[in-house]
């Protein structure tokens, strides 16, 4: 052991050498800049050739390259010769050599042209290999003059023996874990170094944070929630079912891995947020604080920026690893049947994208038919007559107001059968917002997933949709119930005032067409109006399962925004941390945190269901109804302060969206920022305010 610590000594003065940091740097710095650029190279070589096969494919002699990708699976381009799977070209050609589809074409014969060293995921955005190549020349720098060359360097040697003792062995899903698992802790310990260098500044707030910092590292506790992180992080994708569609894969992966790590980062920063201050008023360090020229201000915002760059860190770490392993696995995963290639299509449709999304605008119910309608109710309904000409109770009123209410909402979004004559078999649904993607001329996409009948997952009925109310040329398919469907919608469509109008028409007495395709033109009225062998059923859908989609974004811009959304929450979880902890007891902090964090999380799903919780008139007659009514109606009360108080912490939730492929607007954005300015800040005063109000010099005698 004596010997390993000499070695160590000897290792630590030797990085310190000016001429062996600069060598180094220079590696470094050549070897970014050679691997990167040599991808950049690359990507720019395969733009060229899939230019020229495109051309040959489109051009004059298209039938000729085609007969020989059927023939032999290979053409000979500019002097290139370029091949794929016969099997696969055959079914992208036609029998008599005109391509079907070039750009899938191209794909396959380029795709085992790459070199096996270069990292496809690379190739699909140059952009990223700039950055990348940027933030190795960084981090490597920053690795070696902070004087961290030897605690990294010995992760990566570890790592990298195990990676190769893994290889030998033959254990392929095992190979990449240590390697993996070193690099990231090697990244945790140099950024934890370069923030210590940045806060080791004279103003007191600095100095207060590189304290925090420092005492982080020394501390096993906070350190083992570190490492727990980041040895997950590369052990997640061995609990994933590998033989699933891609999408699916990716999607469990990004809900884990996010979830994950905001978990144990939001635990961290609020025990880290509780215990620095507690302690140092319990173990009296503060005393040697506020006897020097150090405003409480500065040192209750010096815990809470050190307590965010930790939850930063980690946060940063987390999301990198995941989206790299994202973007690895997006580009290593090669189609090769017609199965294969809709999933992969599926994968960058769905999940790989920033939508956005589009909600109907439906009619609203004014007061006065409010009123009407539960007067009516009074009248009619036997149980209800007593109260038709005298006062009704309160509750009684919420009650039947709900009851109005929910019954129009369900007919907005219920589309009758031709069985019901008083009715019509359509309904128009209304949509705003649509001007940028009519000026961008973007794609539009109907996504939608529907009910009725016995909500049969093998059943198929049929259904129609139109562009605003003319329904003699829309378009009828087949539908799932249950299942979540799109159909692509005309960008023409939209009104230059940003609206569209679609009709949904329900067709479930017509045998449904063959496939997935949809038809076009087709009369929907005389289709809807006619007659049909097939028991029909009422079509319904849930307020947000039907909705208009178009692009918004990339994935990487909509990962980045996910991802900074995240750490606004962590602000306001540390601002919150910090301030209980300045009156409070270590146990009494956590207990008192912990409990505003689970309440802020379940706020929406309490919101969705505090309605369905007790209301109405009283049930029974005695001394018990009057209790169960008074506890219900209190339980009602405490329950709607709390969601109407901590809803929109909860309401955030980024790695949803995340995994749905749903864009991350700005305004989503600056009311994250809002929160962080009104409940983060706000605890920070309050926090502030009980200190200066505090006296915490006390001298007991001999302790």
């Amino acid at each position: 052991m004596s010997g390993l610590v000499a070695l160590w000594g000897r290792l630590d003065l030797l990085q310190r050498r000016t001429w062996l940091r600069v060598l180094v740097t220079v590696l470094i710095v050549g070897a970014s800049a050679g691997f990167f650029g040599s991808v950049v190279s690359i990507r720019h070589e395969w733009e060229r050739a899939s230019q020229a096969i495109g051309q040959s494919l489109a051009g004059d002699e298209a039938a000729v390259y085609g007969a020989l990708l059927r023939e032999n699976g290979s053409i000979v381009v500019e002097g290139e010769q370029y091949a794929g799977p016969v099997e696969v070209l055959r079914t992208l050609v036609d029998e008599d050599g005109t391509p079907k589809d070039v750009q899938r074409i191209v794909f396959v014969l380029l795709r085992d042209w790459i070199p096996d060293w270069a990292p496809r995921w690379l190739l699909l955005e140059t952009s990223i290999a700039w950055a990348l190549m940027f933030v190795c020349m960084v981090i490597g720098v920053a690795v070696i003059w902070s004087g961290s060359m030897v605690p990294v360097g010995t992760l990566l040697v570890v790592g990298g023996g195990l990676t190769g003792l893994f290889w030998l062995l033959a254990w392929d899903r095992w190979v990449g874990v240590p390697i993996a698992i070193a690099i990231l802790l090697s990244t945790f310990l140099m950024s934890i170094r370069v923030l210590q260098m940045a806060l080791a500044g004279r103003r007191g707030w600095m100095a207060v944070a590189h304290t925090l910092l420092q005492e982080v590292s020394r501390t096993r506790l906070a350190m083992g929630f570190v490492v727990a992180l980041l040895v997950v992080l590369p052990l997640l994708p061995l609990t994933l079912d590998e033989s699933a569609p891609i999408a699916q894969v990716v999607q469990a992966y990004l809900a884990r891995s996010l979830g994950l790590a905001f978990a144990v980062a939001a635990l961290l920063v609020l025990l880290v947020g509780c215990s620095s201050i507690c302690f140092d008023i319990r173990d009296r360090h503060i005393w040697h604080l506020v006897t020097k020229p150090l405003g409480r201000a500065n040192y209750l915002f010096g815990k809470w920026l050190g307590v965010v760059l930790l939850g930063g860190i980690m946060l940063t770490i987390a999301g990198s690893w995941s989206f790299a392993w994202v973007q690895y696995l997006r580009s290593s995963y090669m189609p090769r049947t017609r199965v294969e290639f809709a999933e992969q299509a599926a994968l960058m449709e769905d999940v790989l994208v920033a939508r956005r999304s589009m909600l109907p605008v439906y009619e609203e119910l004014e007061e006065s038919d409010i009123r009407g309608r539960i007067d009516q109710i009074l009248l009619e309904e036997p149980e209800y007559q007593d109260y038709a000409e005298g006062d009704v109770p309160l509750g009684l009123q919420r009650l039947l107001r709900k009851r109005v209410r929910e019954e129009f909402d369900q007919q907005r979004r219920l589309v009758e059968t031709v069985l019901d004559r008083s009715g019509r078999p359509w309904e128009l649904l209304h949509f705003e917002g649509l001007a940028e993607a009519k000026e961008l001329g973007l794609p539009i996409r109907l996504k939608f997933r529907l009910v009725g009948g016995a909500s049969d997952e093998h059943d198929r009925r049929a259904v129609g949709f139109a562009v605003g109310e003319d329904r003699s040329s829309g378009a009828i398919g087949a539908f799932i119930p249950t299942v979540w469907q799109t159909i692509d919608l005309p960008v023409s469509a939209i009104a230059d005032d940003g609206t569209l109008d679609v009709s949904i028409v329900n067709l479930t007495h017509v045998p449904p067409p063959q496939g997935n395709e949809w038809m076009w033109p087709v009369d929907l009225e005389a289709v809807a109006m006619g007659g049909g062998p097939k028991e029909p059923f009422a079509i319904f859908w849930q307020p947000d399962e039907l909705e208009l989609e178009y692009p918004g974004g990339t994935f990487g811009a909509n990962f980045a925004r996910g991802m900074f959304m995240l750490l606004l929450k962590l602000m306001i979880l540390a601002a919150i941390a910090c301030a209980v902890s300045t009156f409070l007891s270590f146990p009494v902090a956590c207990l008192v945190v912990f409990s505003l964090y689970a309440a802020a999380s379940i706020a929406p799903w309490l919101a969705t269901t505090l309605n369905a919780y007790g209301g109405g008139p009283m049930q029974g007659e005695g001394v018990g109804a009057v209790i169960q009514t008074i506890i219900e109606d209190t339980v009602r009360t405490i329950a709607a302060m709390m969601v109407y108080a901590l809803s929109a912490f909860g309401e955030v939730q980024p790695v949803d969206r995340l995994v749905q492929g749903r864009l991350i607007a700005w305004d989503r954005i600056g009311s994250g920022i809002v929160l962080v300015f009104s409940w983060g800040g706000g605890s920070l005063l309050l926090g502030w305010f009980i200190l200066t109000k505090r006296q915490l010099a006390l001298y007991s005698g001999d302790q």
